[in-house]
């Protein structure tokens, strides 16, 4: 299930608001019909904030799975079969090009997170064939994940960036704690993809390329947040996509509100929370 947090944030603000009230106020005579006329436009005003700040603040419920769980690339789980997307990729920053979509999903059980990307791509293109390098230029599925929800851990991170090779970077973002380093030594990360195409020939037409990957529970024991989590537990992450060297984009779950293309913008993840509802 996906719908929008129900605290809404006006990008105006009060002061925005009034300094619009008393523009109207200079121009339009008290009678009845201008009092009317700035209660509509002022109700306008927030009605339309408010849809605008609900856009980008996706909430996704993110169920249990019950069957065994493969990291293939295949999705034949019957977990993945019936959880519900995230809903479509924006594109914040869009300027010329496709708008490849992707369709991502998420579970858990008692020891990992489940993500899976099934990436629309005519054109599958990645350079980087080892860890630790630089797969963001390539097509590439990121997971930035924010294991606690408030306080002052709320934006440190983790993020997990695989190409369509399987080729990975990980890194820990806790400026809480004074620990922002990549990761060198990964343990129980599991990765599966299927490539519906050619890699790097831009003489054909690609289908796409799927990608499934987890991730143990204990890549979070750093954090103060427990796991395996609880009904209703929270966590705050985004879903990115890039699209590699012939088509490149940038594109993601929740927009970062900056004026650049930039992931690495925690207070803008949108938020995620467990079910302990089964998916059998």
């Amino acid at each position: 299930m996906i719908y929008c947090d129900n605290v809404f944030r006006f990008d105006m603000g009060n002061a925005g608001l009034k300094h619009i009230i008393n523009r109207l106020l200079t121009f339009t005579l008290l009678t009845q019909e201008g009092i009317m006329r700035i209660i509509v436009i002022s109700f306008f005003i927030i009605s339309f904030s408010a849809t605008q700040i609900c856009a980008e603040s996706p909430v996704y419920i993110a169920k249990k799975a019950a069957c065994a769980m493969a990291m293939d690339g295949i999705l034949n789980e019957s977990a993945w079969q019936k959880a519900e997307s995230v809903g479509p990729f924006v594109f914040p920053w869009f300027k010329e090009g496709e708008k490849e979509q992707t369709e991502a999903k998420i579970l858990w059980d008692d020891e990992r997170l489940y993500f899976s990307f099934i990436c629309d791509d005519k054109h599958i293109w990645a350079d980087h064939f080892t860890h630790f390098t630089a797969v963001f230029r390539d097509d590439t599925c990121e997971a930035f994940i924010s294991p606690v929800p408030e306080g002052k851990e709320r934006l440190d991170y983790m993020n997990y960036e695989i190409n369509c090779l399987g080729s990975y970077l990980v890194q820990s973002h806790a400026k809480s704690r004074d620990a922002d380093f990549s990761w060198r030594e990964v343990t129980g990360l599991e990765i599966g993809r299927v490539i519906n195409g050619t890699v790097n020939d831009d003489s054909d037409v690609d289908s796409g390329w799927v990608l499934e990957f987890s991730i143990p529970f204990s890549h979070f024991k750093d954090f103060s947040a427990e796991f395996p989590p609880t009904d209703g537990q929270v966590v705050y992450l985004n879903l990115n996509r890039l699209g590699g060297k012939t088509n490149l984009q940038y594109s993601q779950w929740t927009a970062s509100q900056t004026p650049k293309p930039q992931f690495h913008s925690p207070a803008d993840f949108g938020k995620v929370i467990f079910s302990t509802e089964l998916l059998k």
